[in-house]
């Protein structure tokens, strides 16, 4: 567990806790005891495209949305290795499910980190039940008026969003300085004023994610439901306000080594996922009489089979390496700005992306592997697990060679460029 930097103002607990005595190895054991419903219900999860309600209700039971949520508000308050982790088991169970929850129960962490305490009041209610999608690409509008603000737009690939009960969406605010750069902020959106568009069909993978489209009809927010942060540039100088309201460093962390966390957590999971489907086949075969064919035995899954246990062990490690560099620099960012810097974030982001790329890597050798009715036909457990992967690739978040050029131009402009001079 990580060392959490303490602001001056006294924690308090509002909300109690389901669990109080709730512990990291407990929530994860739970995520591991889900995976044989997980397996046994990915293709009713495709088809309906998002896990069943009995599903999201076991994880809500489980305390899986309460994971990065502040205890102020009922939440756990985990530090993001345990989320990762539960993640990571989830995904091992079905990683379109998986994607659909990090990406819903994930974002309380943004909330707690960004709005007042005036919104999270409201926001966290009085259950503390929070289940979002984020959306921080500033595809629609906020325009304030004498009551609140309006908000206006659609906003796609909202993972998570059919069991949600809030939806955080980037919005250009209407009224800034004509002549100046356009004014980015962000808002929290009631479920009950967004709808939800059918339109997650026809993608090729990644199909139980839930990522459908969002759209908001001129929905009027409170006044505290807008802020002016985007969520790509967070200003944590000095702590932000959720730091200062909770006392923990982890609420005031820049969002892509965070974001970054909640997709390689996914992509880990579904590589061993992977893993468990390929030994399930050795053991098959293995079992089998010996055929005619040369070819096709078990010796020869011995090397594939070796390199994807090694190559995923070194990816589910540094995710959650990843994960804690994370909390080490949110804390160590509170007092020396210097310490944790968007360039630092960006490494992070970097490290995060190799290991869901090796995760990858492991999918592709075992698919190759097996032969074409074990992994290629229709309605095989590991021609879905290759469809998930090859979805989430065009993620921007996985677009590995287009961040390591923007890594290495700004590490060469930050810290090189007087060294090259010189």
């Amino acid at each position: 567990m990580a060392t959490v930097m303490k602001s001056v103002i006294e924690k308090q607990t509002y909300l109690p806790q389901p669990e109080p005595d709730l512990t990291p190895e407990m929530i994860i054991r739970r995520a591991v005891e889900l995976r044989p419903l997980l397996v046994a219900d990915q293709a009713a999860s495709e088809e309906r495209g998002h896990c069943a309600v009995e599903m999201h209700q076991r994880f809500q039971k489980a305390g899986f949305y309460r994971i990065l949520q502040p205890k102020r508000y009922g939440g756990y308050e985990f530090d993001l290795t345990v989320f990762a982790r539960v993640i990571m088991e989830i995904g091992r169970g079905c990683p379109g499910t998986a994607w659909g929850l990090s990406l819903a129960a994930g974002h309380s962490l943004n909330v707690a980190a960004v709005f007042p305490k005036e919104a999270q009041d409201l926001i966290f209610g009085k259950s503390g039940d929070f289940c979002a999608p984020a959306r921080a690409v500033p595809s629609g509008t906020a325009t304030e008026t004498a009551d609140g603000w309006i908000i206006d737009g659609t906003w796609d690939y909202c993972s998570g969003s059919p069991h949600s009960n809030y939806a955080i969406f980037g919005v250009r605010i209407v009224g800034g300085d004509p002549a100046g750069p356009p004014q980015i902020g962000t808002v929290v959106v009631p479920r009950a004023q967004c709808e939800l568009l059918d339109n997650w069909r026809g993608y090729i993978g990644l199909k139980a994610s839930g990522s459908n489209s969002m759209k908001v009809d001129n929905a009027l927010v409170p006044k505290s439901f807008v802020v002016n942060q985007n969520l790509f540039d967070i200003n944590v100088l000095g702590g932000t306000v959720g730091y200062h309201l909770h006392g923990n460093s982890m609420y005031s962390g820049r969002m892509f080594g965070f974001f970054q966390t909640e997709i390689s957590s996914i992509l880990v999971g579904a590589g061993f996922a992977a893993l468990d489907e390929f030994e399930r086949i050795v053991q098959q075969k293995s079992a089998a009489p010996a055929g005619p064919m040369p070819m096709g035995g078990v010796g020869d899954l011995v090397r594939p089979h070796g390199l994807a246990l090694g190559m995923l062990e070194a990816a589910r490690n540094a995710v959650i390496s990843g994960a804690q560099s994370y909390l080490d620099y949110c804390a160590a960012g509170i007092h020396d700005p210097e310490a944790y810097t968007a360039l630092d974030d960006m490494r992070i982001q970097a490290g995060l992306q190799h290991a869901a790329r090796l995760a990858c890597e492991a999918v592709d050798l075992l698919y190759t592997s097996v032969g074409t009715s074990a992994a290629a036909k229709d309605g095989t457990r590991l021609q879905r697990y290759f469809r998930d992967i090859s979805m989430a690739r065009t993620n921007p978040g996985l677009a590995v060679e287009r961040a390591a050029v923007a890594l290495s131009n700004r590490t060469i402009k930050e810290r090189l460029s007087p060294a090259v001079a010189g």
